[in-house]
């Protein structure tokens, strides 16, 4: 059972009919999930369709703005709305749901920039590794409530919109240059793949690693090993 929450129907919606044609049970619930009252309105959406919660992955990212001397307040804003704030109070929502259910996990989509500093985006990494503090302060305060919180700190991949926002940051950056540079001195020299970050993300999650919280998993090809 599975509720995806965006703020791109057609894509939401193709995504539940997905998992419904190979037979389970999904929902599409519009989000913007830098509204703190819409993030509440999805965990009474996602219980009242399926009568409890036992995992919150938040998955939502923006690259944000490029470096400080270009960044608008409007951008930082908007940047730390979604990538940490959502993931503040979507788990503030969560979790109560989750100690109803009797347990579970909560997952945060952070960044091997949340890790290692990025010089042209402040923002971004700061938003990231904010998310690394969350999850290591929200699995100390709610194991007792048996409720495992980790994150997963993907590498580049390529293959996702946010990748193109990347690279569009800055003006006049070049694609190919930019791609040979995230990919410079990394141990596994190739970019990661959407697949690859859900492997992890189940890894997680599943009830055979029950003994694994306050965990930030770098799925970055030895990046952070640097």
């Amino acid at each position: 059972m599975v509720a995806i929450a965006d703020i791109n129907d057609e894509a939401g919606n193709e995504t539940a009919g997905m998992i419904q044609k190979d037979g389970g049970e999904a929902i599409f619930i519009h989000t913007d999930v830098s509204s703190v009252s819409q993030l509440e309105r999805m965990v009474r959406a996602t219980v009242d369709s399926f009568g409890k919660l036992t995992i919150f992955f938040h998955n939502a990212g923006i690259a944000g703005p490029g470096t400080i001397e270009t960044t608008t307040e409007g951008a930082y804003d908007r940047c730390m709305a979604v990538n940490l704030k959502a993931g503040y109070f979507g788990a503030k929502f969560a979790a109560p749901e989750i100690r109803r259910a009797g347990g579970g996990s909560i997952i945060f989509t952070s960044s091997g920039l949340g890790l290692r500093p990025a010089p042209q985006s402040p923002v971004y990494s700061l938003t990231k590794a904010g998310l690394v503090m969350l999850t290591r302060s929200l699995a100390l305060y709610l194991a007792r409530d048996n409720i495992r919180v980790n994150a997963i700190c993907p590498g580049p991949i390529n293959e996702t919109p946010i990748w193109q926002d990347f690279v569009n940051r800055v003006p006049g950056t070049d694609a190919g240059e930019y791609a040979r540079k995230s990919l410079e001195g990394r141990p596994i020299a190739r970019f990661g793949t959407a697949e690859e970050m859900a492997r992890a993300a189940l890894f997680l999650v599943s009830p055979e690693n029950s003994y694994i919280t306050g965990v930030a998993l770098p799925v970055d090809g030895g990046g952070a090993a640097r």
